[in-house]
């Protein structure tokens, strides 16, 4: 087995301080050397996720931007404040930065079928729909992973679970897209006077005119990034446990508090706890002998 080689260009301005880099890009690209496939497949599946981690990084530049503007806008409103006048803050770009994370998302959950495809050897349909259910029975996904692998798997589990965000993080996408649709409408506001206060943006997806829940914009689009680089780098850790290139290698997560920060890896891969045994019995046996 061969390590992938790529030719490394300056693409972004991210690092690999930032997370999506380090666990997404680098991590993912780290773990699939354990995984029993070829080195073509490797090296193709290490292709996709790059491009898969280029789409994440996008939706994060959204986020970032509609956090650098509010806190520009929050500080100018305090400026007026404090010369005793009154003004309302506004959220620039709230609308086209919302609707670019809401379109890249989606796309990235319809290119992370492609590496799903590549390394667990399938062929699912490339389409963000195999992980939810427009009924809320159970996704093409779960269906699949329950098949191969079982209801108890944590693949299946993961798909179970994460198919209720995803619908609804589609379905804004839509509801944005098709406003009136069968997804509804996307309703956003910005920062406005309700009663003695002012109120932060927030957005709601309603349909066939029933409003549907408020809640900020700001904080969900944090949730929805971290929910969607949890989603891909779980996928691939996942397929280290299913086909590990040697049974007694399994997967660690290191602890939010000991990793790098300049490269927050999520994952390792290590010895389990019956090669662990062994080798520490091993270890005993030659220092008896000295």
């Amino acid at each position: 087995m061969r390590k992938p080689t790529f030719t490394m260009q300056s693409i972004s301005n991210h690092g690999t301080s930032n997370p999506i880099v380090a666990r997404l890009g680098l991590q993912s690209i780290e773990l699939l050397n354990w995984v029993d496939i070829s080195d073509v497949e490797r090296d193709d599946a290490s292709s996709l996720i790059f491009e898969l981690h280029k789409k994440l990084l996008r939706c994060h530049d959204c986020l970032e931007k509609l956090k650098e503007n509010d806190r520009a806008t929050v500080a100018g409103i305090r400026n007026i404040f404090g010369s005793g006048a009154m003004a309302i803050p506004y959220l620039i770009n709230l609308q086209d930065e919302v609707e670019n994370f809401l379109m890249v998302a989606k796309q990235y959950l319809r290119d992370i079928v492609a590496p799903i495809n590549k390394i667990y050897r399938e062929n699912l349909n490339e389409d963000s729909s195999i992980f939810w259910d427009k009924k809320g029975l159970a996704s093409k996904a779960e269906a699949w992973a329950e098949c191969k692998y079982g209801a108890g798997h944590r693949l299946t589990q993961m798909f179970r679970a994460d198919a209720t965000w995803i619908a609804e993080l589609v379905k804004r996408r839509n509801a944005m897209e098709h406003p009136g649709g069968h997804s509804g409408s996307l309703i956003l506001q910005n920062y406005r006077v309700v009663g003695p206060t002012i109120a932060s943006p927030r957005w709601r997806r309603d349909v066939n005119g029933q409003h549907g829940q408020s809640s900020l914009i700001l904080p969900d689009l944090e949730l929805a990034l971290t929910r969607l680089l949890e989603f891909g780098e779980e996928i691939v850790a996942q397929c280290v446990l299913t086909r590990p290139i040697h049974e007694h290698f399994t997967i660690y997560e290191i602890p939010p508090e000991k990793r790098s920060p300049d490269n927050p890896a999520r994952f390792k891969v290590g010895p389990d706890a019956f090669l662990l045994e062994r080798l520490a019995e091993a270890e005993g046996a030659m220092e008896k002998q000295k």
